[in-house]
């Protein structure tokens, strides 16, 4: 039976207010965007990430900012409860309709923040965090969270897009933020491997993915004739530190991924 929740804050009478933020205007605005993306469907750091994860069907999974659910779902067929958690209404709410869609029975939907879990510790088997973490203001108290809320032994997953080596002055992020204003900051590997060892984590698996990605397949959902599109186009065109640090040709460009999987000391 399918459930669906609001995390509820310390006063147990009022909910996070969530949707007041930037990020819920983008994401309540885009959210049949992302529900219809074959990227977030079908990336191959998606299946990476499951591939490297356990294999056991007594587990539970809780999927962090699982947006319209594609990772959600893909855990589902191998776990026997997955929690997926993310602070957009909307987007939980298309992802619970595809669902159902699709038959799922073992999938349960929970408003909350990454950086404030609404769970006990020692809850899960096994977290994944896929595509999202660039949204977050603090991804170290989003990494404390996740080994708060997993048991000793426990597996996190985690993707992301990544900055890439030659940019030095993190001009990429700043390209990210003028399309997307509720982007907070790619990292690099070296950030999130020394990360996940502060916040008391063993990486087992590490992968990059470098992905050749066309200039408007990179934008939407932001259409490449709109005043953030055309912003982007011509910062782009602006710097050739940027250009040469994405490999930027002929309107496209590389965009690479870390995809990890890591043990909960």
């Amino acid at each position: 039976m399918y459930k669906h929740y609001w995390a509820m804050g310390q006063s147990g009478k009022e909910g996070y207010q969530l949707n007041n933020s930037k990020e819920q205007v983008f994401f309540k605005k885009n959210y049949e965007y992302y529900a219809e993306s074959k990227s977030h469907e079908l990336g191959n750091d998606l299946s990476l990430l499951v591939d490297h994860l356990p294999r056991n069907g007594a587990y539970t999974a809780l999927d962090i900012a699982a947006g319209t659910g594609f990772t959600s779902f893909r855990l589902s067929s191998i776990y026997r409860t997955v929690v997926a958690l993310d602070t957009t209404i909307e987007m939980l709410e298309k992802a619970r309709e595809m669902a159902l869609k699709k038959n799922l029975n073992n999938v349960i939907f929970v408003i909350g923040k990454a950086e404030k879990i609404p769970f006990l510790d020692h809850t899960f088997d096994v977290v994944t965090c896929r595509r999202a973490a660039h949204h977050f203001p603090n991804k170290r108290a989003f990494l404390s969270e996740a080994r708060r809320v997993l048991r000793p032994g426990g597996y996190l997953g985690f993707a992301d897009m990544i900055l890439p080596k030659l940019d030095t002055d993190a001009s990429f992020n700043t390209l990210e933020r003028i399309r997307d204003p509720t982007h907070v900051s790619a990292e690099t590997q070296g950030f999130w491997e020394e990360s996940l060892s502060e916040a008391g984590f063993k990486i087992s698996y590490m992968q990059t993915l470098p992905e050749r990605i066309g200039f408007e397949e990179w934008l939407s959902p932001v259409k490449a004739d709109e005043d953030n599109g055309i912003k982007c186009k011509a910062f782009i065109e602006s710097s050739d530190s940027l250009k040469k640090a994405i490999s930027y040709d002929s309107g496209t460009f590389i965009k690479t991924r870390l995809v990890l999987t890591a043990i909960s000391s």
